[in-house]
């Protein structure tokens, strides 16, 4: 079994900022790797987050832009790409996306009140699911190499998301497995949940935890805007 840190006192900061989210919250995220804040992103914020993913999809669907960070895939048997993730949004002209995890952000202390301690964002992606023909997204965990419960990510979803468009599907617990245990063999053991949420709703998972999301299969597009944060001190593997 892998041995891991002890998790760190718990800050003032950390304390203050836990009394906005409920105790069953952060008993689920503990112990199942992942939880739900409902209708936290609403109004003029949410549909600047969207007027914002529209110019960017816009930007590769219909411009022709190209570059590292707009992640694509050709289906057998076309030549048209299909776009399924953006990286980096703070260098693609997204002010909004980018003071989702501004210090004086909305998710920002979210993190703080999570992770226990002071967090900074470490990455800040789009995820696309293109109607009709987006592709699962197999079985994975995007990290292994740290401790349960000190690096999350957050995930606002600018749109509805269910089964039929490819909402997230966890195993939960599994964050607490050992490092080498692979996702498909988490995922074939189970349980699996899919997690169905409203836009404006935020998912939290550990990095650690078995997770996937199937094919787009509906006329609806399903996106969300993810951002990873880790303790301000600790340096990623």
């Amino acid at each position: 079994m892998t041995r891991h840190a002890p998790r760190k006192t718990e800050s003032a900061e950390a304390l203050s900022h836990r009394q906005q989210l409920s105790d069953g919250f952060l008993q689920d995220f503990r112990a199942d790797g992942y939880a739900v804040l409902s209708q936290k992103i609403a109004g003029e914020s949410l549909e600047a987050l969207r007027t914002e993913a529209d110019a960017l999809i816009r930007r590769f669907t219909q411009d022709g832009f190209r570059s590292d960070d707009y992640w694509h895939f050709t289906p057998a048997g076309t030549d048209a790409p299909v776009l399924y993730r953006i990286h980096n949004l703070e260098n693609q002209g997204s002010p909004a996306a980018t003071r989702l995890y501004a210090d004086d952000g909305p998710l920002h202390p979210m993190a703080v009140a999570i992770l226990g301690g002071p967090v900074r964002a470490t990455a800040c992606a789009m995820i696309v699911k293109l109607p009709g023909v987006a592709a699962p997204v197999p079985w994975h965990r995007d990290r292994t190499n740290v401790p349960p419960h000190t690096v999350c990510n957050l995930s606002v979803f600018l749109d509805d998301s269910d089964v039929g468009n490819g909402c997230l599907e966890f195993v939960p617990g599994s964050h607490l497995t050992p490092d080498a245990e692979e996702a498909e063999a988490l995922q074939a053991r189970g349980p699996v949940r899919a997690l169905p949420l409203s836009a404006g709703d935020i998912a939290v998972h550990d990095v650690r935890i078995a997770h996937a999301s199937r094919r787009n299969t509906s006329p609806r597009i399903r996106r969300s805007i993810v951002i990873e944060f880790a303790p301000a001190d600790q340096e990623l593997p």
